[in-house]
């Protein structure tokens, strides 16, 4: 397996075509939600729990719920506006409390807070982590996944609803992976307890948890994915950008500092505009890696304006790895279909950027590689998903995108490693349909 595939994350493929917490399409013929017949109370209890499962699968921002969105606040006159709490302690305090050092438990003035504040993001961002740390020191192994999802719930729509935050993503991801997994065991578990049923039902059902348990494991490749997060907490430890969200008109300053080429202009108190955009386009790709943000990266991109090469190639490297995540998860469900149209989609997105932004340029900057590598993966992941003859036409182009990257050897770090493996990987692949490289 290539580097560069390990970067990206591996998807695997069960050939079925199923989507975890909705009803299997007519083309594979297992409607668990719809079957009638031998409706025992065993199989009616078994398709009960798998239905229960199949609905705690996080795949859209439709898992954050139906309103995402806070409230907005109505403006009244003669009243006087809530202040805000100061909620630094609380930080403090809640990730003390996940060390098990010696504090007092914050769960009640949390609360409270919450009563008085209940659309302040960040607070509610604290509330999620103490659901967590209750959720780890409860002994109710049953409701454990219940509690979990409450608190991503309650954190993801903290970061949907302006909490975008290096503290706050961060906690997010720890919750996010931790749901994942216990997540992927619950499948697993109840797969192999029901895979051998004696009832045709019920092993219909398995199958659609085996798939699940595909796609989870997919999506847990966001934890070899946290080399940004590291690097921001490293850089950026002890400074107000670690707690402090970064909102919609100090992103704006930002981007006109950067189109006058005045990237250490202050943009707001002890935040200047190169850290707010490193900050922002970090996380950003990073959250593009999570289904449940998909809109939350859609609105963060709509908020950055097209105004230099450099930011809209920053979008453009954010808006692939939404795209990817979409391959990877179509992938690995066995859905060939919705595979084909996202590979389609990624490869053609890649090659317009390349022809509009990059032809001829001399490639310094990860976002200015960033589409002849993803073209390239993407191409070589075609394999049974296009015809053989358009196969071999996007391999060859492929090879042409990564020598591109290879003769700027030593420009972008670990960019060169990337496309000789890959480059590698393609020439293989060539040898084996007999295809010639030269």
């Amino acid at each position: 397996m290539s580097f560069l595939r390990q970067l990206i994350g591996k998807s695997v493929t069960s050939g079925l075509n199923f989507k975890p917490g909705k009803p299997a399409s007519k083309t594979n013929g297992l409607n668990w939600q719809g079957l009638v017949e031998e409706k025992t109370p065993k199989v009616e209890d078994s398709l009960k729990n798998v239905n229960y499962l199949l609905s705690k699968f996080p795949e859209s921002p439709a898992f954050l719920g139906s309103r995402i969105a806070y409230p907005k606040k109505k403006r009244r006159f003669f009243r006087r506006i809530k202040r805000l709490p100061n909620i630094s302690g609380l930080r403090e305090e809640v990730n003390r409390f996940a060390e098990s050092k010696e504090v007092l438990d914050p769960r009640t003035k949390i609360n409270k807070l919450v009563k008085r504040h209940s659309f302040y993001a960040d607070l509610r961002a604290i509330k999620g982590i103490q659901i967590y740390n209750d959720a780890l020191q409860s002994g109710l192994d049953e409701k454990k996944l219940d509690v979990l999802e409450d608190s991503l719930v309650e954190i993801g729509g903290a970061v949907y609803n302006g909490g975008l935050s290096i503290f706050n993503v961060g906690w997010f991801i720890k919750i996010y992976v931790r749901y994942l997994e216990l997540l992927k065991d619950r499948y697993t578990n109840e797969y192999n307890s029901i895979k051998n049923s004696e009832y045709r039902e019920v092993r219909a059902a398995s199958e659609n948890l085996n798939r699940a348990v595909l796609q989870t494991t997919s999506m847990l490749s966001i934890r070899d994915k946290l080399g940004g997060l590291t690097m921001l907490n490293a850089k950026l430890k002890g400074s107000v950008y670690i707690t402090s969200t970064i909102s919609n008109d100090e992103l704006r300053s930002a981007c006109t500092a950067s189109l006058r080429n005045d990237l250490t202009k202050t943009v707001s108190e002890g935040k200047t505009a190169n850290y707010v955009l490193l900050v922002v386009m970090t996380l950003g790709l990073l959250i593009a890696r999570i289904p449940v943000f998909k809109k939350l990266v859609a609105d963060l991109l709509n908020n950055i304006p097209d105004i230099t090469k450099d930011l809209i190639l920053q979008k453009n490297m954010i808006g692939t790895m939404t795209i990817v995540t979409d391959f990877q998860i179509a992938l690995s469900s066995g859905d060939s279909e919705e595979s084909k149209l996202v590979a389609d989609k990624l490869y053609n997105r890649c090659k317009s950027v390349i022809s509009q932004h990059l032809e001829y340029s001399i490639l310094t900057k990860p976002h200015e590689v960033d589409p002849f590598l993803k073209a390239a993966w993407i191409a070589k992941e075609s394999n049974g998903l296009i015809r053989e003859s358009e196969y071999r036409t996007r391999l060859e182009e492929a090879l042409r995108f990564l020598k591109i990257i290879t003769s700027n050897q030593g420009k972008v770090k670990g960019a060169y490693e990337l496309a000789r493996s890959l480059n590698n990987d393609i020439n293989f692949i060539m040898a084996e349909y007999g295809w010639s490289t030269y």
